[in-house]
């Protein structure tokens, strides 16, 4: 199938080529490494990726030649050494470093299955995530070995663990452990190992709608396609170099910072951890001229103090999802274009704006290679056609707005399956091959889509979190009969807060400052809720079901995690 990029003003273009042309056709798309390794062949001296230490500074930096050799080198130990074969799984559950970017390509070259663990994953979740997904090898870094240290009696099916540090235990628990540096002995050579698009790429856990996170199985074929977009509606070229703040355990900075980079010969720098008062100040120091934002990122960097670095940078264009609250107001403080989009884990990005658009609000127009259809919520094999006329309507009336569904016109680009969950992957698209987004967007009679809301899953600090399972922790605690978990949205906040509404047991005490702490020990800072409320019985419908919208009331009696000064920070 062909997909021709769209035409793009020359201003939002970035200097230098497509080395490896615009992937315009699916029939002759590779796996990534394979631009990697053509990279290595003719640009073998230039910058393919860079990490920046805690204070901003670019501290390593591998060439295209460099990084291939190393990942073949790994690699080849995974598949010669320890037995790696095509689809079984290698873990990493690390902060950004050298090592996370090498293991996400090795195992890409010896046609295992990636497993990139969200860092902030703890206990029973974590042992969960390794052991489900059947990961036979595991690479951690110094800061995570307390996190496996903890769990190791739990872990199933590991096989070996690889620590990046010369100073690498005999076990943990039991289970073999090695240092990095052991890949160093194996053959430079290519691999050779026969992975084409049609092959599964990651295996990424996600939360669903009960208790544990999913795994979401994706396929090579994927990654190319995000690619495509991404060089399309960013005009990405070869002398582009992307920067990036958030984890490689995401899909954002793998895709639309690696991979992407790889694609068009230009180069990555990852940063171990955020700091929005430096942001522009580590922009201009590693050269970017891309970079992308998530969640409330924006709004931390808007709420930064004015420094002579916030136009003392190359950054061009930036991917926002959302984007900042005070839009030409960020463009104009920051010398910056912002480009909004829409996307899942399953899905890639179907959505995204044009950088010459210029009207605010919107998620864009359908991308290439995607089919979209909005339906009522009640009854999703009614497609609602009304469209939102936004000239004359501040807002769409409630039958003009309802769920998002995706249908993907290129084979092995999507979600490919949840791994070991039949049921859900046969549920997970329609007879028509229609996947239900569980987002709530209107069409607007501008072409243009609108996002509205989500339907039943929370996201917050970039995070898919599950309110089930903030329930279900929730009730482990000594003090508390019942929980129930809603998403809301405040004012000025780009994601949704968690409001956690309880019910006590008799005679317990219960303090919300220790609970929260609690809580965080156990699971990701995301899923600790900002607010609290006390009830003696929830509010019930006419039906007898609980009052869900009555449950995100704000009210003097719901206590406030910031207004209380507790902080709780994610892993770093």
């Amino acid at each position: 199938m062909k997909l021709p990029l769209r035409p793009r003003d020359e201003k939002y273009i970035g200097k230098g080529t497509l080395p490896n042309g615009p992937l315009d056709d699916t029939d002759k798309w590779l796996p990534i490494t394979r631009y990697l390794e053509a990279g290595a062949e003719s640009y073998p001296e230039k910058t393919m990726f860079s990490l920046g230490d805690s204070d901003g500074k670019v501290a390593e930096s591998y060439s295209y030649g460099e990084t291939n050799i190393w990942a073949n080198r790994v690699a080849n130990g995974l598949v010669d050494e320890f037995g790696i074969e095509k689809g079984d799984k290698v873990g990493m559950y690390m902060l950004n470093c050298s090592e996370y970017v090498i293991s996400i390509i090795a195992a890409h070259k010896s046609g295992a299955v990636q497993v990139p663990i969200n860092k902030d994953e703890k206990g029973d979740r974590l042992a969960y995530v390794i052991n489900y997904s059947e990961m036979r090898v595991l690479v951690v870094d110094t800061q995570s070995l307390s996190y496996i240290s903890e769990i190791a009696d739990k872990l199933e099916n590991l096989e070996a663990i690889f620590l990046v540090s010369e100073d690498a235990p005999a076990d943990i628990g039991g289970i073999r452990t090695l240092p990095f540096s052991t890949f160093d002995q194996y053959s430079s050579e290519n691999p050779g190992v026969d992975v084409t698009i049609a092959d599964k790429e990651r295996c990424m856990f996600t939360s669903g709608t009960t208790g544990m996170p999913k795994g979401v199985i994706r396929d090579h074929g994927g990654v190319i396609m995000t690619v495509r977009s991404f060089i399309q509606q960013q005009g990405l070229r070869s002398e582009d170099i992307l920067m990036t703040v958030l984890s490689l355990g995401h899909a954002n900075a793998q895709v639309m910072c690696l991979f992407v980079s790889v694609a068009v010969g230009g180069s990555a720098v990852f940063f171990p951890r955020f700091s929005a008062s430096n942001f522009w100040k580590w922009a201009a120091g590693c050269g970017a001229t891309g970079a992308n934002m998530l969640g409330a990122v924006p709004e931390y960097i808007w709420a930064s103090p004015l420094s002579e670095w916030d136009s003392k940078h190359g950054i061009r264009m930036m991917l926002s999802g959302p984007a900042p609250k005070k839009l030409r107001e960020f463009e104009e403080r920051f010398n910056t274009k912002i480009v909004e989009g829409y996307g899942s884990t399953e899905m890639g990005m179907p959505l995204w704006k044009d950088p010459e658009d210029e009207k605010p609000g919107s998620c864009g127009f359908p991308v290439e290679g995607y089919h979209l259809e909005i339906r009522d919520p009640q009854n999703t094999d009614e497609i609602i056609d009304k469209l939102w006329d936004v000239d004359k309507n501040p807002a769409p009336a409630e039958e003009e707005k309802g769920l998002l569904f995706i249908k993907p016109l290129v084979p092995h680009t999507t979600l490919d399956e949840y791994f070991k969950d039949e049921k859900r992957t046969r549920n997970a698209f329609d007879d028509q091959g229609f996947f239900n987004s569980d987002d709530l967007f209107a069409a607007g009679t501008d072409g243009r889509y609108y996002f509205m809301g989500r339907y039943s899953r929370i996201r917050v600090s970039g995070e898919n979190v599950d309110p089930v399972a903030v329930a279900d922790v929730s009730e482990e605690h000594a003090s508390i009969r019942e929980a129930v978990a809603v998403g809301l949205r405040l004012p000025d906040i780009s994601d949704d807060e968690i409001k956690l509404n309880l019910i006590l047991n008799e005679g317990a005490d219960f303090d919300p400052v220790e609970f929260c702490e609690w809580m965080a020990e156990k699971v990701m800072v995301a899923m600790v809720p900002r607010f609290i409320e006390i009830y003696e019985e929830f509010p019930l419908t006419s039906t007898q079901k609980i009052a869900v919208s009555e449950l995100k009331n704000i009210s003097d009696s719901t206590w406030d995690r910031h207004k209380s000064g507790l902080k709780l920070r994610s892993r770093k």
